[in-house]
């Protein structure tokens, strides 16, 4: 009975116990951490993929004649998927964007409203990147984070 006694009240183990408990929280707390740096660099690239296809268009704006024949042609007019093969050519590591996830247009508006045709200078072009971040953290629910970003830009020349 004694030696029972012994097995049951034994504490040796329980510093095991207590370091997983702890440790479980601390890898948890880690990589929580990590995923939110992801989800920051993962908004910062698509804020950037959208502020450079305006860039994009923008430079290549009324002066210009004719189509561009890919994403890298001076001295033309782009179409929205001569814009959209710019933005996916950046290339961010991990961020695997498409063609769906990039919308160009150009209002006919300038800033101030009034009318203007496409390409026109004080004519607006506006880029809008969209991505969804998949954010994976132990022991919580795998949730969806979408990320976008517009960025509009006045036709200079």
């Amino acid at each position: 009975m004694r030696r029972l006694k012994s097995l049951v009240c034994d504490e040796s183990g329980k510093e095991l116990v207590e370091f997983a408990l702890a440790a479980s929280l601390f890898f948890t707390m880690l990589v929580g951490i990590i995923e939110f740096c992801l989800l920051m660099y993962t908004g910062n690239c698509v804020a950037f993929a959208a502020q450079q296809g305006t860039r994009y268009a923008m430079v290549r704006g009324s002066d210009w004649k004719g189509a561009c024949q890919s994403a890298s042609s001076y001295g033309c007019q782009p179409t929205a998927a001569n814009v959209q093969d710019y933005v996916l050519g950046l290339q961010h590591p991990g961020i695997n964007l498409k063609a769906s996830n990039i919308t160009v247009t150009w209002p006919t508006t300038t800033a101030s409203g009034a009318a203007c045709t496409q390409y026109s200078q004080g004519c607006q072009v506006k880029v809008t990147v969209s991505y969804t971040f998949g954010l994976s953290i132990p022991f919580v629910p795998a949730t969806s984070i979408p990320l976008s970003s517009t960025s509009i830009e006045t036709i200079q020349d």
